[in-house]
Parts: C-alpha cells; structure tokens; sequence
C-alpha cells in the first residue's frame, strides 16, 4: 500500500500542541472561525487543497485522539498500511456505545431529543425516500463517533457533497434550518449553544458508508489494546458487539431478540457504564 497517507490532528489553542502526535500531521485551527460547524469545517476549508494534493489516504483526529482511544498514532498508520484496499478506515473510541445501541441514531436521540427524525428528514429530501435511519443496525464494522475516519479522495469528495447539502436544504426551508443550525437545540451538556449540526454530521457519516456500500475497515481493541477504563466490562461489551455483526451477518430477528434483552441486563447491571464515554 501507498505511504501517501497524512492523518490530520487539530488543536483550537496553541497550548495544546503539545498534545499532538507526532506520527500525526498537526493542524492548527486555532483561528476557529465556525466554533459551531465543530471539525467538519475544518473539513471543508481544506477538502479542495486535499483533494489536488495526491494523497491516497486522509482524515482528521482531535488533539484527544490518543485520550480517547488509547492508540499511537503510528499504530493507526501500521493498521492502514497492513489492510490496504479500503475507501474508509474507522476508528471508534466510544464502544460501549456501539455495543448497546442499535445504530448512532438511537444513541442520539438518548442524548440530543428527536435528532433521528431530522436525519431522516435530510435523507428524505436528497431522495433516500425508504430509508428510516433508527431502523438500521449499524454494528462495529460500520460504527464511528467523534468522527476518526480516514479515506481515499472518492470517500471525502462524495462524502463533503453529501453533507454541504444540509447547507443547501436549509437555505430552502426555514423550519429545517432551525432544526439544524438553531442555537442550543442539541441539549448537549458541555456547550449548551451548539447546534444540532455538528452532531448530525457524526450520525450522517456512518449512515452514508452504509446506505452507499462502501468499503470501510473498523479498528477492533482486544483486551491488551482497550483504555483502563473498560477493562472489567470489556467481555460483555465484545460480546454484544459480536451479537450485532452476527445479526447483520443472518439477518436475524432471533438473534436481534437475544442481543436487545442482554443488551437491556446490561445496562441494568452497570448503571452508569453509558457515563465511560
């Protein structure tokens, strides 16, 4: 494979710099012009001058990057060298998350009220007519939070069309540009005027590979690999995890009826695991 590959990591203050890993390519956002678009405006700035570059591969990290998932940036690179063959490489740090919900969409609306429904809304209206996003399980192999991708120009060109469209939609409907772009309609506790937007980018990005097929490659912990943190609940959240691919894998309402009660033991068990990630 191609060593053409750059992994981005951004910093919003100069202090955190140092934070950055130095297998990763530092990206100083620092001016932070759209505080509200989060990451995917960085996305944006850049997706041109990416796409001249002749790179193979791309993606963007935060400055946690190494926090969150507990994973040297060069261990990310070997991962990608070692696979090759792939549109999209997926990186989750949240796999309890994962585990226990059906898809990002029904996390979402445990965290930030009726967002399902303005993602089918969006999907609705770029023609995905019989598409109900809470109706797909999205296992491990299709599963991303906070946004760690890495992929080829195809992936980001397709993908930053795809998503500059709720820019577009809202400008037509101004009830959906509320929804979207309304300050403080996320509910999310650590900045309580963000947008929904920002968190619809990270349940739309998953769908997107899903409902366009395309070839991705999730990262798998094992027990050496995952953060302290999980480690007495790691067996169980694998074994849910599991459950999931072999469900997608037979298409199976039974095994769907097995992983939704032990799901549901589980968290009766740990109150509090959601509060990990």
């Amino acid at each position: 494979m191609s060593n053409n590959i750059k992994i981005f990591q951004i910093y919003y203050k100069p202090e955190l710099l140092e934070h950055c890993d130095t297998a990763f390519e530092p990206l100083d956002n620092t001016a932070n012009t759209r505080p509200e678009l989060r990451e995917w405006h960085v996305w944006d700035q850049y997706h041109e001058q990416r796409m001249a570059s002749g790179l193979d591969l791309w993606g963007y990290v935060s400055w946690k990057f190494q926090e969150k998932t507990g994973l040297a940036g060069q261990t990310v690179l070997d991962w990608i060298a070692a696979n090759p063959g792939h549109d999209v490489y997926l990186i989750n740090p949240c796999i309890v998350n994962e585990a226990v919900f059906a898809n990002c969409w029904e996390q979402g609306d445990y965290y930030h009220p009726n967002i399902s429904d303005i993602g089918n809304r969006f999907l609705q209206k770029l023609g995905y007519t019989d598409v109900d996003v809470r109706g797909i399980l999205l296992d491990r192999n299709r599963t991303v939070y906070t946004n760690y991708v890495v992929g080829t120009p195809e992936f980001w060109d397709k993908f930053m069309i795809f998503s500059r469209r709720l820019f577009t939609e809202a400008d037509q409907d101004g009830e959906f540009e509320n929804l979207v772009f309304g300050q403080g309609l996320s509910n999310y506790a650590h900045d309580p005027t963000l947008p929904n937007f920002t968190f619809l980018i990270e349940r739309l990005l998953p769908t997107f590979i899903e409902l366009e097929n395309i070839r991705c490659l999730a990262y798998c912990h094992d027990k050496t690999s995952v953060l302290p943190k999980y480690q007495q609940v790691f067996a169980a959240v694998q074994a849910l995890s599991d459950l999931k691919v072999e469900i997608n894998r037979h298409q199976s309402d039974e095994l769907y009826d097995v992983w939704n009660y032990f799901r549901q033991d589980f968290l009766n068990r740990n109150p509090g695991v959601l509060n990990l990630e």
